[in-house]
């Protein structure tokens, strides 16, 4: 069977399992037989799109999240607006999260919106590696409002839709330059609250080096800034990265 039903199958597992339920207690939601809920998750049967909405609905999930697969193969031609910063189908984002004291590295896939007005967004939160974001932490979809100068995302967790993400950028000047910018939403352990992290979106991976993460983490001058004025404010320039 092709790559195309491995990848849905693979998505049905995980978002199964996620909620908890046994590939017995789920086959009898979906009215099927375990034997054939079991070849739909290895991707040795190809899904109808009648099923696969139904899986979507049993499992409380969009149904788009099966159906942003991309051949290994072919590259992914997305047709966003030139004009915009985020214009190609993928941006690799950089935060340090000091729960575990690591950089934590996300994908960010982005594509046109059926309606035409907005930009779809798929975030794969926390990924061992850009190469295999299904194993990702979370998976946040939403979408992107690109502007001249900034750019704004709203995300929802697919598992937990009390968990939204926030993220707002400032475009860089140079096409190339990494964007900066503030990622907001509810923290989980040891606490559940409001944060906001300071993150990196490049378009292209990063060399996960010392510099990258004194870049994504709180510096002096953002300490100085939280004091003075009492806000968050991320305002230092991607391009001191570059430097």
């Amino acid at each position: 069977m092709g790559s195309f039903s491995l990848h849905v199958g693979q998505r049905i597992k995980k978002y199964r399992k996620n909620r908890g339920y046994t590939i017995e207690q789920f086959s009898a939601m979906i009215n099927k037989s375990k034997a054939t809920l079991s070849k739909y998750e290895n991707g040795t049967i190809t899904i109808d799109i009648e099923t696969l909405y139904d899986i979507a609905k049993a499992l409380d999930i969009d149904l788009k999240c099966f159906l942003d697969y991309q051949p290994p193969a072919v590259p992914s031609e997305v047709l966003l607006p030139k004009s915009f910063y985020f214009n190609q189908p993928r941006a690799y984002m950089y935060y340090y999260d000091g729960r575990v004291r690591q950089l934590i590295r996300s994908l960010l896939c982005f594509s046109n919106s059926a309606s035409g007005d907005s930009i779809d967004v798929m975030l794969y939160l926390g990924v061992a590696s850009f190469d295999e974001p299904d194993r990702c932490q979370h998976l946040f979809t939403g979408e992107m409002k690109p502007y001249d100068t900034i750019t704004h995302m709203v995300m929802n967790n697919q598992i937990n839709e009390a968990e939204k993400m926030y993220i707002c950028m400032l475009n860089p000047m140079q096409t190339r330059t990494p964007a900066i910018g503030l990622l907001s939403g509810i923290g989980s352990t040891p606490f559940f609250a409001p944060i906001a992290l300071k993150t990196l979106i490049s378009k292209e991976p990063l060399e996960e080096n010392e510099k990258l993460l004194n870049t994504v983490k709180l510096d002096k001058d953002d300490y100085h800034l939280l004091r003075y004025y009492n806000m968050m404010v991320v305002n230092r320039p991607a391009t001191a990265f570059m430097d």
